[in-house]
């Protein structure tokens, strides 16, 4: 069994994500195609907008978000959020990474409301 030290896992993280703006999306969906590539389905509305999100230095496995995110308000309904991906575009560009909420933490998004990603909340790492 071979695996990544804790030194390389920092050293992708921080490679990947150190110093660099990435964009906060919030989705509607994921599924997986035949080919195993996941599709994110990403939230289209009038008043919707992605957010950019930073992430810490680390020395460890993992990092997070240094400042929370706030999205706009909402102008109409936004309906059911599933999750957060992190694209390297403001528009279009790549998916980079998400996360999925847990059903219960799911959120429906109605007009006047403004979601929010907490500072620290949004982590990636690597699995020990």
């Amino acid at each position: 069994m071979s695996g990544f030290t804790m030194a390389a896992k920092a050293k992708i993280l921080n490679n990947l994500f150190e110093g660099k703006t990435y964009y906060a999306g919030l989705l509607t969906a994921i599924t997986t195609g035949t080919n195993g590539k996941e599709n994110a389905t990403e939230l289209v509305s009038a008043s919707y907008a992605r957010r950019a999100i930073n992430f810490a230095s680390t020395s460890s496995n993992e990092t997070s978000n240094v400042a929370s995110v706030k999205f706009p308000e909402a102008r109409e309904d936004w309906g059911r959020i599933i999750g957060i991906g992190i694209y390297d575009s403001l528009t279009d560009g790549n998916l980079i990474n998400f996360a999925t909420f847990d059903a219960r933490d799911e959120v429906i998004i109605y007009a006047l409301m403004q979601y929010e990603i907490a500072k620290n909340f949004y982590v990636i790492g690597f699995r020990n």
